[in-house]
């Protein structure tokens, strides 16, 4: 049998195996904090291993976060029973909120202040209210501890659990769900241990008086996000909760002389604090490097398609001339006026003349590309009749269709559509819709061009029965030097800009150019739509006739009315 075969679930029992011990070690250590009954601490870190596991593995990590939950709970649980109870709580709790999380759309990279607000609502101060109240009704139903008791011990449970969440899987997803990219130098690296030592050296200075001042470690907290984003700020926030656990337990400086829930009380407002402050300050850092790094993207693809438009351009101008001379020549030399070309050139010069006008065409499509992106393409506007222009299209059409065997057919409404419209440029837009319809046909192509007005806008719908467009693709089928992936015309000429200029076009005459279906092997059906002209002229003529009678109107009473003669002198 092949190794390979059982590679995968070796490395899957392994990474579960890892799981089940960190989360065994973990629970073991925290343990030496216990407040209640040896088993409930203010922080619980094995909550947020758990949820990380269930972030990164998915669901099926469940067995080592239960296997590790009864390993840990059976020893101090009040029975084996009860141990197995409060073992499933511990796994169903961050589960759940694994769960939740996905479903609203959590990120592991905890780059969005949405993440993080997510991660604190939901993940902790939600969810881990589960295993507390699990937790807490066995140790009460079981006699472990009173009645009177229950609600104590669930609030310690139950921030237990949330501080887990909030300072330890912060920092486990710091380390584990960066993308591979990230990697810190030495310098960097020497830089925050430097960072993350001097937190430690000043929360502990804080806790060692009885000044509250322990919040002043969040300029510390800030810098490490500022400096490193999560990566600083989770293992710093973490660290200054330590520190404070640390001090509660021994009493000193502002926890000197309270109550055990006095002590708690401080502890959990420092820690849910630190927590809060960590992912906002990192989320903070995360979405501005985010915003800055997608303005200089921007920019920098801003400044690479003027380039390249400016190339573009500048290459297709400089290239009309020596074509047009090209093209001259070739002429001449067709035509006898250089004189009679020996017999066996005829073919050739077809050839070359087919391949010039199709150079000329590639050309003039770049200068028209270039001219629109750079807002510079000229028009000639003028109101014509949008029936004329779809004939003379049709028309213009009509010999290729005849070499291919085509059928043109043309449904034309009696009324007339008048367009305000550079006549030059519908005319190319409907040319590069009714050749790629005769181009992209794999039997003798059929093309259908209907004329209407809609809701005062008129309509052409240019339908073929082409090999068709998916669905996924009638977007892209706009953009510039766009192809087709279809192998049976790989050897098509063009450049890939007819439909994005053709559609440039439509916009600017304040119309639309659309794919409006498009089956498989059947065909396609383009729609240009703009606006009339008719309704605008009637529009003013209105506007026209109700000024004359207003005008009227005003001048009758002046018209009637008759003036004294004007005395003379004797």
């Amino acid at each position: 049998m092949p190794i390979g075969r059982f590679e995968q679930p070796v490395r899957e029992l392994l990474r579960l195996a890892l799981v089940a011990v960190a989360y065994w070690l973990a629970a073991r250590l925290s343990l030496n904090l216990a407040l209640v009954h040896g088993q409930v601490t203010p922080i619980w870190p094995p909550t947020g291993i758990a949820l990380v596991a269930f972030l990164l593995i998915g669901r099926r990590a469940w067995p080592a976060v239960a296997i590790a939950a009864f390993a840990v709970n059976l020893p101090i649980g009040p029975s084996t029973l009860g141990a197995a109870i409060i073992a499933g709580g511990n796994t169903v709790a961050p589960l759940v909120s694994a769960e939740l999380l996905r479903r609203v759309g959590f990120r592991v990279e905890l780059d969005r202040l949405q993440d993080a607000i997510t991660i604190i609502v939901i993940g902790a101060l939600g969810t881990m209210a589960i295993s507390a109240t699990i937790g807490s009704s066995v140790l009460a139903l079981s006699g472990t501890i009173p009645g009177t008791e229950f609600w104590p011990t669930w609030a310690v449970w139950w921030t237990g659990d949330a501080m887990g969440v909030l300072l330890v899987a912060p920092f486990l997803l710091s380390l584990l769900a960066r993308p591979s990219g990230l990697v810190l130098t030495w310098r960097r690296r020497l830089e925050l241990a430097g960072l993350l030592y001097g937190t430690a050296i000043v929360a502990y200075l804080l806790f060692q008086n009885q000044l509250d001042l322990e919040y002043l470690v969040l300029p510390v907290i800030m810098l490490a996000a500022w400096r490193f984003g999560l990566r600083g700020v989770a293992p710093a926030a973490l660290i200054a909760s330590g520190v404070a656990i640390w001090s509660a337990m021994h009493g000193a400086g502002p926890f000197a002389g309270q109550t055990l829930f006095q002590k708690m009380i401080t502890l959990q407002v420092f820690n849910v604090s630190m927590a809060l402050a960590s992912f906002l300050f990192a989320s903070f850092v995360e979405t501005r490097q985010g915003k800055d790094e997608m303005s200089r993207l921007y920019e920098s693809e801003r400044l690479a398609g003027e380039a390249k438009t400016r190339f573009l351009h500048l290459a297709a101008h400089e290239l009309r001339t020596p074509i047009t001379v090209l093209t001259g020549y070739l002429s001449m030399l067709s035509d006898g006026t250089l004189g009679a070309a020996p017999q066996g050139w005829q073919k050739s010069l077809e050839i070359l003349t087919g391949k010039a006008a199709e150079l000329n065409r590639i050309v003039s499509d770049l200068l028209q590309a270039s001219r629109i992106e750079a807002n510079a393409l000229p028009r000639n506007l003028s109101e014509m009749d949008l029936r004329t222009v779809v004939r003379d299209a049709s028309d213009r059409a009509r010999p290729r269709a005849d070499l291919l065997g085509a059928e043109i057919a043309t449904g034309i409404t009696n009324e007339p559509l008048s367009v305000e419209a550079d006549g030059s440029q519908l005319g190319r837009i409907l040319d590069n819709l009714i050749n790629n319809g005769l181009t992209y046909c794999v039997r003798p192509p059929r093309l259908s061009i209907n004329v209407s007005g809609e809701g005062g806008r008129a309509v052409v719908r240019v339908e073929d029965n082409g090999v068709g467009i998916p669905e996924d693709e009638r977007e892209r089928v706009f953009e510039r030097f766009h192809r087709t992936n279809e192998p049976a015309f790989h050897n098509v000429a063009g450049t890939g800009l007819g439909l994005y200029i053709s559609r440039q076009l439509a916009e600017g005459h304040g119309g639309s150019l659309v794919i409006e279906s498009s089956t498989p092997d059947r065909g396609t059906v383009f729609a240009l739509s703009l606006p009339i002209a008719v309704a605008t002229s009637a529009q003013a003529r209105a506007v026209a006739i109700d000024s004359s009678k207003a005008f009227a109107q005003l001048v009758a009473p002046i018209e009637g009315l008759t003036l004294p003669a004007r005395s003379r002198p004797g």
